[in-house]
């Protein structure tokens, strides 16, 4: 196998196969893209030479595998358009006949002068073939359809690219037009060649090479911005996850002393990452509030002074210092001791609000990671067998 090969076809059928079982309850956008990857799929593996001497031989046409081969690159062309409308909402049917019937000439033509014209040898490339007026004309349907799809996608990408929030949906707006302009460029690279051809000049130096390289970086671009979004939910979920094992020894602490607000979590909802990261920083924030009514100023001044003379110091000295008031409200609150002032005349409440969800997921963390320290646990216990009388 050519390295062309060997670098294509495993990716492209392991994604395909990876993909086939979801296809009952993806959206018709991700169908049609499992579609366009099984004909590319087929169209690269037919290509492989191996491969391309059993069907020529089964024919018994000689090249004869170019012609499935171009006639399915144009409806994988066609597919990868409709994603794109689809995917930046420009799905009007009633608009869509004249690409079908673009579609339908382009296929009509590259069959026609296919078969009536002299065909090399199997092992020739029908790339390099374009001093034929025959196979000019037929290099020249297949590019103007993939010049109409490449435009057209191309388009999209930029007019709603631009529109798009940051995040996954414009990542893979550029990368989709991306792989257009690379696209755009593999159509330049054989338009310039066929011109050239047709005036005469028929050197077919390192053709091939180019337009596989040109034609796989196309294809790794496309891949890449259809998947991103797949990939960056996959990424989000599975932060969402890590946080939420990270913050659970925190909340498992706080709200065994303030069962009352755990909330009851709706049949399902377990399932839902987001909402579950969500459910813990709400109810450690209320225990914590609840449990600052045992926090005097003088604590905090106390807890963070012995953290800072501490050997060594802690690294974190703000994230120890909560850590450690967090431990010994905890510890009074066990111990039954009567709050020294309601939450409301607290000079601040513990693990206040942060100025977004993840900031405050990683200030949690960092006070979750500093609980389990030796001196965060001995300041908290300090404090405690010291514990300040109420004024």
């Amino acid at each position: 196998m050519r390295l062309f090969d060997i670098l294509l076809v495993p990716p492209l059928w392991l994604y395909v196969l990876g993909r086939a079982r979801s296809l009952r309850v993806v959206p018709r956008r991700a169908r049609i893209l499992w579609i366009m990857w099984l004909i590319w799929a087929v169209t690269v593996t037919m290509g492989v030479p191996a491969v391309r001497r059993i069907l020529d031989s089964a024919v018994g046409l000689q090249s004869f595998t170019n012609l499935p081969v171009h006639m399915l690159s144009l409806c994988a062309m066609a597919a990868f358009f409709e994603f794109v409308r689809e995917s930046t909402g420009g799905r009007h049917p009633s608009g869509a006949w004249p690409r079908w019937t673009l579609l339908g000439i382009a296929e009509v033509g590259l069959a026609a002068t296919f078969l009536n014209a002299p065909l090399p040898d199997g092992e020739t490339d029908l790339v390099t073939q374009t001093h034929v007026p025959m196979l000019q004309a037929y290099w020249t349907f297949f590019l103007s359809y993939i010049v109409f799809g490449v435009v057209s996608a191309l388009r999209l990408c930029w007019r709603y690219g631009r529109l798009a929030s940051p995040g996954p949906s414009r990542t893979s707006m550029t990368l989709l037009g991306i792989g257009s302009c690379l696209g755009l460029l593999y159509v330049l690279h054989r338009l310039a060649y066929l011109v050239a051809a047709i005036a005469g000049w028929h050197n077919t130096a390192g053709v091939t090479a180019t337009t596989q390289v040109l034609l796989g970086c196309t294809l790794a671009a496309l891949m890449a911005g259809m998947s991103w979004p797949t990939l960056a939910d996959r990424l989000r979920r599975r932060r969402l996850r890590r946080d939420a094992r990270a913050l659970r020894p925190l909340w498992e602490r706080l709200t065994e002393v303030t069962p009352e607000v755990v909330l009851p979590l709706p049949t399902g909802l377990d399932r839902d990452d987001e909402f579950v990261r969500y459910r813990l920083l709400i109810e450690m924030r209320d225990a914590a509030l609840a449990l600052s009514a045992h926090i005097r100023p003088e604590h905090e001044a106390r807890v963070r002074s012995e953290l800072a003379a501490a050997t060594p110091p802690p690294a974190d000295l703000d994230a120890s210092t909560e850590a450690a008031l967090l431990l010994f409200a905890v510890a009074t609150e066990r111990a039954g001791v009567n709050a020294v002032a309601p939450p409301r005349t607290c000079r601040r409440p513990l693990l206040s609000e942060g100025a977004d969800l993840e900031s405050e997921t990683a200030w949690l963390r960092r006070v979750t990671t500093a609980m389990t320290t030796r001196p965060v646990q001995s300041a908290a216990h300090t404090l405690a067998s010291t514990r300040l009388e109420p004024t």
